[in-house]
């Protein structure tokens, strides 16, 4: 049967087909109609659309499922021998179970999707078979502990009550909740032994007496009105508190004893804000946003007391994380499990908000810039120094990128504003990327290089009315290659041709084909890849099985490589944690890997050898060893150094050169404005230039120029992104065999023949390749391998084969954590440590409807312009790609667009919903939804503090207070008052974000209400108070110059009397190129000490002089961005070259 059951989605009821349906119920609350078939339960609603509510079909088994879920979750769980249901008036359905003999249960699923015990103990013997089995243990017990036998029937009554047919004990029994019974008085009585009291609540539930146990008397008597809140409360002595409340119920004063009336204010939650007595507050509280959790709590005297609620994340293994959150539900600090706390805070600086990260211990601080539309402005790892400017144009569109000295600029179409040109500039390299559009279309991609020895290339698109491309040709260094066509199904949206590669689709499978070559993937109900198949002139050269877990985890893999080569049998174990423990070849444990507390691994026992390679870390999980070769990290987090092998990072995190010493060899690499490596060139001659054709896929390499053969090279990737074929300018053809995570094992040529193999441990290393002068560029995971390094390029980060790990922090994991979605992590953790599966095979089972429709092979982003393509790697986009031209590929929120457009796509994606039932479960169970990005951490304090309001207009400060203002919140307000702020010219400064000021007029004021001449000071609110006085002669006049600092926190504001803007902006542009030279040299010096190579070539002595003395007699050091251009660059030791004066003319 095809559509017997929707596994998790909705169909209509008339493409149904029931198999053995046995029992019928109607949900009173909606009049939907419960349908009992094959151990699963059927919801058919009144508009005819089904859903399944309990039970699982046998065709969809569900991955992904822990223990909670398995015993929560009635649409993963498994029903056993169901017999009959019954739907309570709540909407409470329940459901009998019964094999005869030893399960003999009724379980219940609630409104809300959990399914649990109501009635029925197991049985420790067949009822069925066994004649000495005792399977009734009387009534009037409780409901679990009751032995049933053969339930066969149920029925609800009007006040909930279950009745059960126990067929096998000739009886019929009900199941009520346990509640008191009325007394003579009619009221229910509880008792509480230990408060020696009993509580009398009247027929509906209210509380109406408290009685003395020992005595009998009445304690207190209580009061309502007729809507049932209470009014008045009277104990045995005679005393009122009266409760007044509104209109809506909520109450407004109370009345005590004595009189005294106190006003209650409460809030949007019925949570209560404040406590008034004669008009003064004498209590003032705070929640943790919509928790009902106490946050704060406030006196009459002022006094606060704080409480802080942390959430545990507590693994399989113990090992724990602990996330704290703010009043506002905003992440403060996580403390990882070896008991290193990273924090994290958000600052509201002048003119834009600063979120501030700070590890565990070193200076590293990772400091990002957003403006009032969260739009990323700086970003400064304050450990060395690096730092990326971004700088916005009209419509807010990214229009500038500055960082070290490089300067990446784009350019839109002024009437569609659509993205036009892309310009990189890094001192002698250019590289250009221009579009050319018809509408929204791009029609022509050309990149141009100005570097000699560089080619250029162009791509020329065409499109069919559905805005599809149909025909991509390219030309790189003037030679056209052959057109590549592409054909759709006009339905499902399916690609039926690309280049000269047929599709054929058989239910879910895929069949890539030419007159050469059949390319066939086979796909489980879940749409993993459970066999690949590659044959080449009908003889099968490659095959491979996966098999996975219930966790869709790998645990099984076959392989076959070569046309008689026997099969190979990989085995995969985990841990308790899901992390990668065994890999197994042929029964065989070949590799162990074992993690440390926080997950880094820690040991690996490499191949036959019985030998343990241990790894070492510091506390912020920097590596510092992998067995005898030393690791050296920067003070940023990014790899300086492994063994001999010297890297150098950029300040956009790119890596830029590579070099041994030693071994004689180097590497450099350029990138395009997008972040996307164009060429790298070894000092052995090997030089090679990558392009990307695809606009959907925009980080994936499609084109390949080697310069030392000069050769085209094009790379084909099948529908799910991994590579499988290459054509050569020359006519040669080769064919790639890649496993289930896109890594390629084997090469064979046109004829059939295989000309390469690979073998990778689990984590990417290569321990045999048969023909390593035969490379190819796509390596582990399918990222860019270079064989120098042991480096993948994925995207905008590097991976190390030889460590399992990232070379740089993923500092954006900081954004996906929030109260809702925690999670264990790493900053340098690869894969969660399972490098052999899919993350979306882990997480993402089939629980939406886009899910499915991808699963059967409807490409929506074929049929609907404009949606959406599935990514289908795990290249992570740098941030200016993801914001200039992933936006003109998807539906993008952030442009402003006619009612009409919006009515579309509200349209477009209703349909693609398909839902009128309310998703109780989503693929958010399952970890699989879009998390939201996090901007805001826990907010720090202000350097105004309450009451004040700071404005600016025209660079002119103006405050204003109001009465709740503290008097050291108005003497700050009082010193910013009529300043001038110096725009662009703010700095971080021994990771204090420092502003200037200039004031008109004397200091004698200000300094009054200060109290302070010179010196420090620290006021009561925590601001750091410093006054400077200096006196200077310029052009034979003495002038007086009065420095007053505010520092609180990480802000520092600076204000100057007796000067000009002017002078004043002179006077901090000098001080920032003295802090930059100083820095450069600083690391000049320092790289020598550790015999790497400098930023240019120095003699002999004048190393030794560099070593000595911190610097070079006769050199200087000069900006490569024009400082006065670009000020924010003018304190960027990395934006410094030292050059001779005579060099500047040349330069």
């Amino acid at each position: 049967m095809k559509r017997s059951h929707p596994s998790l989605f909705f169909l209509l009821f008339c493409k149904v087909r029931l198999e053995w349906p046995t029992d019928l119920a109607v949900n009173p609350m909606d009049n939907s109609l419960y349908v009992l078939d094959n151990n699963v339960v059927l919801q058919i609603s009144e508009n005819h659309q089904v859903r399944i509510v309990a039970g699982r079909p046998m065709h969809c088994q569900v991955p992904g499922i822990d223990h909670f879920l398995l015993s929560k979750v009635a649409i993963h769980a498994t029903l056993e021998s169901a017999t009959a249901v019954a739907v309570s008036h709540s909407g409470v359905l329940y459901i009998a179970e019964t094999d005869e003999k030893k399960i003999n249960r009724i379980r219940q699923v609630t409104t809300n999707g959990e399914i649990s015990l109501v009635a029925g103990a197991p049985s420790g013997c067949d009822c069925k078979n066994d004649a000495n089995c005792d399977c009734f243990s009387g009534d009037d017990g409780y409901a679990k502990d009751a032995k049933l036998n053969a339930p066969s029937s149920l029925a609800v009554c009007a006040d909930g009550e279950l009745y059960v047919a126990d067929l096998g004990n000739i009886r019929i029994r009900f199941i009520r909740r346990n509640k008191p019974f009325l007394n003579n008085q009619n009221l229910y009585e509880l008792s509480s032994p230990i408060d020696q009291e009993l509580y009398l609540f009247d027929a509906s539930g209210k509380h109406v007496f408290t009685q003395s146990l020992p005595t009998g008397d009445y304690l207190y008597n209580f009061t309502y009105t007729g809507d049932g809140d209470i009014t008045l409360v009277t104990d045995n002595n005679g005393n009122l508190l009266n409760i007044r409340r509104d209109s809506t119920g909520m109450p407004l004063w109370l009345v005590v004893p004595d009189g005294q009336v106190y006003w209650l204010t409460m809030g949007t939650n019925s949570a209560l804000k404040s406590v008034t007595a004669q008009g003064q507050e004498i209590a003032m509280m705070t929640y943790h946003g919509n928790s009902g959790l106490l946050a704060t709590k406030s006196n009459e005297n002022g006094w606060t007391t704080f409480y802080d609620f942390s959430m545990v994340l507590l693994l399989h293994s113990q090992r724990q994380y602990i996330f704290e959150f703010d009043k506002n539900d905003r992440l403060s600090s996580v403390t990882m499990p070896n008991v290193a706390r990273q924090t994290l805070e958000t600052l509201r600086s002048i003119g834009y908000y600063r979120n501030i990260y700070r590890p565990p211990e070193g200076n590293a601080t990772v400091v990002e810039d957003f403006n009032e539309e969260w739009q990323l402005l700086h970003t400064y790892y304050l450990g060395t120094g690096r730092r990326v400017i971004y700088k916005y144009g009209k419509l807010s569109k990214l229009a500038e990128m500055l960082y070290d000295t490089t300067k990446i600029s784009f350019s839109y179409d002024e009437t569609a504003g659509m993205l036009k040109t892309i310009n990189l500039q890094n001192e002698g390299f250019t590289c250009t990327i221009r579009y050319r559009q018809i509408g929204p279309l791009i029609d022509r991609q050309i990149f141009r290089f100005t570097e000699e020895g560089m080619v250029n290339a162009r791509f020329d698109y065409n499109y069919d009315n559905s805005f599809r491309v149909t025909s991509m040709q390219a030309v790189i260094n003037e030679t056209p290659l052959p057109i590549d066509l592409y054909r759709y199904d006009d339905v499902s949206g399916k690609t039926e041709q690309f280049g000269k590669f047929g599709v054929i689709y058989y239910d879910i499978n895929q069949i890539i084909t030419t007159a050469v070559m059949t390319h066939t993937k086979h796909f489980d109900a879940y749409g993993r890849m459970k066999e690949v198949q590659y044959e080449i002139f009908r003889s099968l050269m490659y095959w491979m099985t996966v098999q996975y877990d219930n966790m869709g985890r790998v645990v099984k893999k076959e392989l076959k490589v070569g046309p008689y080569a026997n099969t190979t049998r990989y085995s995969y174990e985990y841990d308790a944690d899901g992390q990668l423990q065994t890999v197994s070849i042929n029964e065989k444990p070949l590799w162990r890997y074992s993690y440390d507390l926080n997950g880094n691994l820690h040991l690996l026992s490499p191949g036959n050898s019985a030998r343990l390679t241990p790894l070492r870390y510091d506390l912020r999980d920097r590596i510092t060893r992998l067995g005898d070769v030393q690791y050296k990290m920067d003070e940023d987090g990014f790899l300086r150094q492994r063994g001999n092998d010297i890297f150098e990072y950029n300040s956009a995190g790119l890596l830029i050169k590579a070099y041994n010493k030693a071994n004689k060899w180097s590497v450099k690499y350029h990138y395009d404005g997008l972040g996307r490596r164009v060429s790298s060139k070894t000092t052995h001659g090997h030089h090679l230039q990558f392009f990307y054709a695809d606009l959907t896929n925009p980080t994936k390499v499609t084109h390949l120029y080697n310069h030392s053969s000069s050769e085209i090279t094009s790379l084909y990737y099948d529908l799910q992104g991994h590579l499988f074929a290459m054509e050569v300018s020359s006519g040669d053809e080769f064919y790639i065999a890649c496993d289930n995570i896109g890594t390629p094992l084997a090469v064979f040529s046109g004829t059939g023949l295989m000309i390469k193999q690979i073998l990778y441990t689990a984590y990417g290393e290569i321990y045999m390749d048969t023909n390593p002068n035969f490379q190819i560029i796509i390596g582990y995971h399918g990222g860019l391998y270079d064989p120098l390094t042991k480096l993948i390029h994925m995207g905008k980060r590097d991976y190390d084969v030889l460590a399992g790990r990232w070379t740089s922090p993923n500092h954006e994991i900081w954004k996906r954590l929030s109260h809702s979605n925690i999670m264990p992590f790493n900053l340098y953790m690869f894969k969660n440590n399972n490098p052999i599966s899919n993350a979306q095979d882990i997480k993402c089972y089939m629980t939406d409807v886009n899910s499915w429709l991808l699963t059967f092979g409807f490409q929506l982003h074929n049929v609907i312009p404009g949606y959406p393509k599935p990514d289908m790697n795990a290249m992570e986009p740098s941030y200016e790609l993801s914001h200039t031209q992933l936006k003109t590929q998807e539906w993008d929120n952030s442009k402003s667009i006619l009612g009409v457009q919006c009515e579309v796509q509200k349209q477009l994606k209703a349909f693609v919903t398909l839902e009128s039932f309310e998703q109780i479960y989503t693929s958010s169970i399952a970890g699989c939804q879009e998390v939201q990005e996090n901007r805001h951490f826990a907010s720090g304090d202000s350097i105004v503090g309450k009451g004040v309001k700071f404005a600016m207009k025209d660079g002119r400060v103006t405050t204003d207070i109001i009465s709740s203002a503290n008097e050291d919140g108005r003497r700050v307000a009082a010193i910013l008052n009529n300043a001038y702020y110096l725009e662009n010219l703010h700095f971080t400064i021994d990771g204090t974000d420092t502003h200037y000021f200039v004031k008109p007029g004397p200091s004698e004021s200000d300094l009054s209400i200060l109290g302070l001449s010179g010196g420090r000071r620290t006021l009561e609110n925590g601001v750091n108070v410093t006054v400077s006085q200096i006196n200077t002669v310029l052009s034979g006049r003495t002038r007086r110059y009065t420095d007053i600092s505010l520092q609180f926190g990480a802000l520092c504001l600076n204000t100057r009397y007796g000067t000009t803007l002017d002078e004043e902006k002179s006077r901090v542009l000098e001080l920032a190129r003295q802090r930059a030279v100083a820095h450069a040299w600083a690391r000049e010096q320092q790289r020598l000490q550790d015999g790497e190579e400098g930023s240019r070539s120095w003699t002999e002595g004048e190393k030794q002089q560099l070593l000595n003395t911190g610097l070079v007699q006769g050199y200087d050091g000069y900006f490569v961005i024009s400082a006065e251009q670009y000020p924010e660059l003018s304190d960027s030791a990395n934006n410094i070259h030292f050059m001779r004066q005579s060099e500047m003319g040349r330069r």
